[in-house]
């Protein structure tokens, strides 16, 4: 039984050995959970879209009128529209103009959608919200999504 207890103690490492060895694992599990923290950010960054603008009304009474966001989109760019509407009474019409007042894109008309445009120049984009005698709701975001 001595011979077995002498075996256990020379097999075992000195205690300042012990704490060191968890130390560095400890220190290796730290840096790797950074980094992946650090792969995971910037994915999100370089993938998540951006708001270019917004627009968010609500009518209980006939309204007519308009409003417009403005943005810089670039050759290339993916432009998405989220939309959103309760239209009771009256008309809404979302329209993308450019600088030059060219209509670039027309938004169906729906409760909900979400539509992409490719834009295929650089240019400052209006998008406008054209209104008359509207009752009812609104909402419309648009964000830049990566280049294709």
């Amino acid at each position: 039984m001595m011979a077995q207890e002498q075996n256990l103690c020379k097999d075992r490492k000195p205690e300042g050995q012990v704490n060191e060895d968890m130390k560095k694992k400890s220190i290796a599990l730290g840096t790797f959970l950074v980094l992946v923290v650090v792969v995971l950010l910037s994915v999100y960054v370089l993938t998540h879209p951006t708001l270019l603008g917004n627009m968010n009304h609500s009518y209980r009474e006939p309204a007519t009128s308009s409003s417009e966001v403005s943005f810089l989109g670039e050759t290339g760019d993916r432009i998405k529209f989220s939309f959103a509407s309760d239209v009771r009474d009256g008309d809404l019409d979302m329209f993308l103009y450019d600088s030059k007042g060219n209509i670039v894109y027309e938004l169906d008309k729906a409760k909900r959608l979400e539509a992409f445009l490719t834009l295929n120049y650089t240019d400052t984009y209006t998008l406008k919200a054209e209104y008359k005698d509207f009752v009812g709701d609104f909402q419309i975001k648009v964000y830049k999504v990566r280049k294709k």
